[in-house]
């Protein structure tokens, strides 16, 4: 009778999880209208597509859509190196964001975006930048974010959000609790909540401790919760369990605090309509005729194939014979940036 009550909570956990993920999965794709967008606002950056669709900017992963967007302002002048390697000159500096002549959609984004600009261009006005490299150190992303009051996730969430989120982490995790704990009542001894212990310690690591490198993270927190998931595992294959409720614990464990959470999304309503325009856009790139793209400008759509991360689906649709005026090619060749 025991073992069916822990059954019972554990799937109804589940459920909720599923649930949740649908719920709210589906209610920021229903405010996007079915309309054609062939173009983003006037001064939307790539980092504006980040905040847009996640609520934060990772300006570590948009190195060649950063370079082409600054390129297609006028900041700067972009010379092929080698394949991977570009020399980016300054021109001008982007004004503040109080000047008249500052274009930008979102300012706070703006506003780290010229800090970040700045650091680059600190001390010398030429650099020389590896593609497949960060242009930006973990410390200098940081450091750009920290001297904000205004976080970047405003306008785009709310506290509900956030407390979906916390709500989602619970049920996930409860599961493996509840499986443990009838692991003690099973095996009558006090082992069973050492698991979840070391468990919650290395999926905190993984998931919250982001200073540290994605492979040392994943190994350390392996260590701790791949330890504990393998003897909680072990210790399930010598009770009886019909309903599988250790197995899918741990599946829950993960799948849901890792993948479903994702799903959990629940914005502002002012910041769905700008996800409708975007939604939109990325479409209207994916699946426009070549005939139709093959008249734009390739250059300033590139920042935002990069952004979406698209480019290689859809850069054949476009005129790429031409070089664009701020890149300086002397032998011709393009490189990996265009």
């Amino acid at each position: 009778m025991v073992y069916y009550v822990f059954a019972g909570l554990i799937y109804a956990c589940i459920l909720a999880i599923l649930l949740l993920a649908l719920v709210f999965g589906l209610r920021a794709k229903t405010y996007v209208k079915r309309e054609k967008i062939t173009c983003l606002a006037t001064g939307f950056s790539p980092l504006d597509v980040q905040r847009v669709f996640i609520g934060k900017t990772y300006p570590r992963r948009l190195t060649r859509a950063l370079i082409v967007h600054w390129a297609q302002v006028g900041y700067i002048r972009v010379k092929h190196v080698d394949k991977t390697r570009v020399r980016l000159t300054l021109v001008k500096k982007p004004p503040t964001h109080a000047d008249k002549s500052a274009v930008f959609f979102d300012r706070g984004t703006y506003v780290r975006e010229r800090d970040l600009f700045n650091r680059l261009f600190g001390k010398e006005n030429a650099v020389v930048v590896n593609l497949n490299r960060a242009m930006f150190s973990r410390s200098a992303v940081k450091q750009a974010n920290s001297g904000y009051a205004v976080r970047e996730d405003e306008g785009v969430y709310s506290s509900t959000h956030y407390a979906l989120k916390v709500l989602t982490t619970v049920l996930s995790v409860a599961p493996f609790f509840l499986a443990s704990i009838y692991l003690c009542i099973s095996l009558n001894s006090g082992m069973g909540t050492v698991f979840p212990f070391i468990m919650c310690m290395g999926l905190f690591f993984f998931r919250f401790v982001r200073d540290v490198p994605l492979f040392p993270r994943c190994a350390i927190g392996l260590s701790f919760g791949g330890g504990g998931v393998g003897l909680f595992i072990w210790w399930y294959t010598q009770i009886s369990d019909p309903f599988g409720i250790g197995y899918t614990a741990v599946a829950t464990l993960f799948i849901g605090s890792l993948l479903l959470i994702r799903f959990v999304d629940y914005r502002e309503k002012n910041n769905l309509a700008d996800y409708s325009d975007l939604v939109n856009y990325r479409k209207y790139l994916l699946f426009a005729r070549k005939s139709e793209l093959f008249t734009l400008d390739y250059y300033a759509a590139l920042p935002y194939l990069y952004a979406f991360n698209i480019k290689p689906l859809v850069k054949r649709k476009f005129n790429t014979r031409q070089l664009p005026e701020w890149y300086i090619s002397e032998s011709g060749q393009r490189g990996k940036l265009l």
